[in-house]
């Protein structure tokens, strides 16, 4: 635009003759020319597997027990030694930002799911690498690798359906109505990072109109703010209306589902709880197109290689090896998990497509200017 404004003005100056018009665009067109020529040519997938098969060696931390059996595929496939430690969420990124601090990580990747602390404590320090493969990007739809989701993971607001049916429909704005003191539980959002994103997500403008809806419709009003808005709101009530803090989605799961209640639990955890109570004898429902609002929640997993890795190439591997059939193969009985290339397998009856508008979404940008005011907020209320 300047450029336009200055040459809309210059109508007295002399302009340059076609000579000199033709030497610039040579000049330049050559200059772009070497510039292409000098970058170099993207790895292809066998020379990535000879350089992962010379490291010898894979050294992963993550949060899922499923990724041990992954690890293990991994290294049948290869030949690869993989060495993997189950964390919880909150301490593997503290020894993650332990370990990089020193330049010299012991791990070589990280599978982490925390958006928020991935953005701030991985990628905006500098621990994760900047790399790039078109053939994961193609898949992803990311401009680069510095952190890749291969996985769509999903929690939702499940119930007792003893008392109710399986086909109950609820509203959200239930387990902060009084009549309902004390009758919902989640792992709280001091441990699990994911929680805490979601009840971030709740205040952006897109998630509290929809919520504002929603207690319309349950109380037949429009809400009365005591906060910035029905986002807030609502995150406000449900603390104050007897929420059951724990410190795992098993106990959450077992919490509800037990079927001796005289009462109908909420809560919200893992999906992938759904599908262990036959095995825990107890009961769990969820109709993620009954829910109002929303049923729950999806957030991303992330595949992410340090900076001063020891064994680089076989990080790099694995990140893209995750997204292939083989590589998500340890997760096609991981019940409410979708990987991120949509030809893989899936355990439930549904498709990502299929729920992802029945849920809330994390949209880093929103996370990286809230969570912080959400942490505070919290605080105040305990």
């Amino acid at each position: 635009m300047l450029l336009g404004l200055l040459s809309a003005c210059s109508g007295n100056q002399s302009q340059p003759t076609a000579a000199e018009v033709t030497t610039v665009a040579d000049s330049t067109a050559a200059e772009t020319t070497a510039a292409e020529t000098e970058a170099p040519a993207e790895m292809n997938y066998d020379e990535l597997v000879e350089l992962a098969k010379k490291d010898g060696k894979l050294v992963f931390y993550g949060a899922n027990s499923y990724l041990q059996d992954a690890a293990n595929n991994f290294a049948e496939e290869f030949g690869i030694e993989v060495e993997f430690t189950q964390l919880g969420e909150t301490e593997m990124i503290e020894k993650i930002s332990a370990e990089c601090k020193t330049g010299a990580p012991t791990a070589d990747l990280v599978c982490a799911q925390d958006t928020y602390r991935v953005n701030t404590d991985l990628i905006g320090t500098g621990y994760a690498m900047n790399w790039t493969n078109s053939r994961i990007t193609d898949i992803t739809g990311e401009t680069d690798c510095t952190a890749v989701i291969w996985q769509y993971d999903t929690k939702m607001f499940m119930y007792n359906p003893t008392l109710v049916g399986e086909d109950w429909a609820y509203n959200l704005w239930r387990i902060t109505d009084p009549e309902y003191y004390g009758l919902f539980t989640f792992k709280t959002p001091t441990s699990e990072g994911v929680n805490l994103d979601m009840l971030t997500m709740l205040t952006s403008d897109t998630y509290a109109e929809k919520l504002a809806e929603a207690y319309k419709e349950y109380y037949g009003e429009d809400i009365t703010l005591t906060t910035d808005n029905a986002g807030w709101e609502f995150v406000k009530k449900l603390y104050e209306n007897g929420v059951l803090l724990t410190s795992s989605d098993s106990t959450c799961a077992t919490t509800i589902g037990d079927v001796n209640l005289d009462k109908t639990w909420m809560g919200y955890f893992s999906t992938q709880r759904y599908s262990t109570q036959e095995a825990k004898g107890i009961k769990l429902a969820y109709d993620y197109n009954n829910a109002t609002p929303f049923a729950g929640y999806t957030y991303p997993v992330y595949a992410v290689v340090l900076n001063g890795c020891q064994h680089e190439y076989a990080a790099k591997l694995f990140a893209e090896w995750l997204l292939s059939e083989n590589g998500y193969k340890a997760f096609e009985t991981y019940f409410g998990g979708f990987s991120a290339n949509p030809a893989n397998a899936y355990a439930t009856s549904y498709s990502f497509e299929d729920v992802e508008p029945c849920l809330v979404q994390d949209d880093a940008d929103y996370l990286m200017t809230a969570r912080v005011d959400m942490e505070d907020f919290l605080d105040a209320l305990q």
